[in-house]
């Protein structure tokens, strides 16, 4: 606040010094006559420094539109789990009470399926270990370990492409640390055929699919999923389509009966990944206001410029509409001017903006194309706001009486 504060303050002092400085040195002749000086290099800076708004304005839309794809991107693409009708329920430290917790909702009609797991996807952080390469042992593997219930699979809808899920029929999948791989895992580690094989102190059952581990912004890591009974501080909820809220009635009433001084803190899936990737929407709405204002203080700029020359082209006006000129060609004048104004600022944001957003988007590992219409749609906004603003003037222009127009000056 205090850098923006005095910013202003310091634009503020700058503009009126300069515009004091010049008004000082005006000869009085000269603001009699009231003459207009409007030379090549004075009309070339004015028309740079729309110009150079105008760019500013298309890199910051175009911004704006590849940050909302990238953002759209990370919502709607499969993370390979299910992200619809998935209730999330923190139970903080009150590991003791799960058992009973994770019974009385396996009863309830409205779940499809249900388990614990030490924290929920996507992933917030690295939490693992390190294993030996299976064929050079000199190569270490870092692999993110997932700690979970049985039928978590089943619950978060990770598919298993070899072995099997854990299950209770195998009593020994807990005391035999008993894990199961994704894919990425397999291929790093270097496992051939890795079903029945040891893994460290435990021993491989299956392979899921590869999953979305962290955000987007990470590659997929290798992964251990295994079972705990001592870290379960979620529980993941499938539930059906329309009944959550009935859902969540219910499980605060289970929850008191169990733990009535600590409750749960509710959420879905939907809200995990938007507050995931709420860095990303904060930053669309703010380069969007940024392109507001930009756009807003081009739009004065260009109403005063257009001002400007209509005054500076009185007399030529005059002249043009005694030789028979129309009111549309006169019009048509002032707009092809600043349609190339529009175009140049156009053409001129479109490496700004490539240069700036591909370096932006190195910073995700799995993201959109920048696509054509990101660099048409701020062009097709700058011709509707520009022209619309320069119609104004040059109408007003277009229609002066020849007489008062020779008399000028």
């Amino acid at each position: 606040v205090a850098l923006y504060l005095g910013l202003t303050f310091l634009i503020g002092l700058a503009s009126g010094v300069y515009t004091s400085y010049y008004l000082s040195r005006i000869r009085v002749t000269e603001i009699l006559k009231n003459s207009i000086h409007s030379g090549r290099k004075k009309q070339f800076f004015r028309s740079s420094l729309i110009v150079l708004q105008l760019v500013i304005f298309c890199s910051f839309v175009s911004g704006t539109l590849i940050i909302r794809s990238q953002y759209q991107y990370a919502l709607k693409t499969d993370p390979g789990f299910y992200t619809d009708n998935i209730l999330l329920v923190d139970i903080g430290n009150n590991i003791k009470a799960y058992p009973a917790f994770i019974s009385s909702i396996k009863s309830n009609p409205d779940v499809i399926a249900a388990s614990g797991t030490g924290e929920s996807l996507p992933l917030g952080a690295y939490s693992g270990y390190i294993v030996n390469h299976y064929q050079n042992k000199d190569v270490k593997v870092p692999v993110q370990g997932l700690y979970v219930d049985y039928n978590f699979l089943n619950t978060m809808g990770l598919t298993l492409i070899k072995g099997r899920d854990f299950s209770l029929d195998f009593g020994s999948d807990g005391s035999k640390k008993a894990l199961i791989l994704n894919e990425t895992a397999v291929k790093e580690i270097g496992i051939p055929d890795p079903v029945g094989k040891p893994l460290g102190r435990g021993t491989i059952i299956g392979v899921v699919k590869d999953f979305n581990t962290y955000s987007i912004r990470s590659k997929i890591p290798p992964v251990s999923i295994s079972l705990t009974d001592n870290y379960i501080h979620k529980v993941v909820v499938h539930y059906k389509s329309g009944r959550q809220k009935e859902l969540i009635n219910y499980l605060k009433e289970e929850w008191r009966k169990i733990v009535p001084d600590s409750p749960p803190v509710f959420s879905t899936m939907e809200e995990n990944l938007i507050n995931t990737y709420s860095s990303e929407r904060n930053l669309s709405t703010i380069v969007s206001i940024f392109a507001l204002f930009t756009l807003f203080i081009a739009a004065i700029g260009l109403y005063a410029l257009t001002l400007f020359i209509s005054r500076s082209r009185t007399k030529e006006i005059g002249i043009r509409k005694v030789f028979g000129s129309s009111e549309r060609s006169i019009i048509y004048s002032f707009l092809e001017g600043n349609f190339v104004l529009v175009l140049s600022a156009s053409i001129l944001s479109v490496p700004v903006s490539l240069f700036v957003m591909t370096n932006w988007l190195e910073d995700f590992s799995y993201k959109v194309h920048i696509s054509w219409w990101v660099f048409v749609i701020p062009f097709v906004i700058s011709v509707i706001v520009v022209l619309s603003t320069v119609l104004v003037h040059s109408w007003k222009a277009s229609r002066i009486n020849p007489v008062k127009a020779l008399r000028y000056e």
